[in-house]
């Protein structure tokens, strides 16, 4: 059993604050640059999934 603080920031909040990032970045990257933004947020929306699916693989 480990002894962590109650309001401590768990697992989960850190994937899905990686998926939140990246998901921002890809919209960030297609409005300001030359790339389309339906390409930036695809490829946002792929690096989001695999962050999910890596973050919780050990769990199933």
């Amino acid at each position: 059993m480990v002894d962590t603080p109650r309001n401590s920031p768990t697992r989960y909040d850190y994937v899905l604050g990686g998926m939140g990032v990246s998901l921002a970045c890809g919209g960030v990257v297609g409005v300001v640059s030359a790339i389309p933004l339906a390409f930036a947020g695809s490829v946002a929306s792929v690096v989001a999934t695999a962050v999910l699916l890596l973050g919780t693989v050990d769990e199933y």
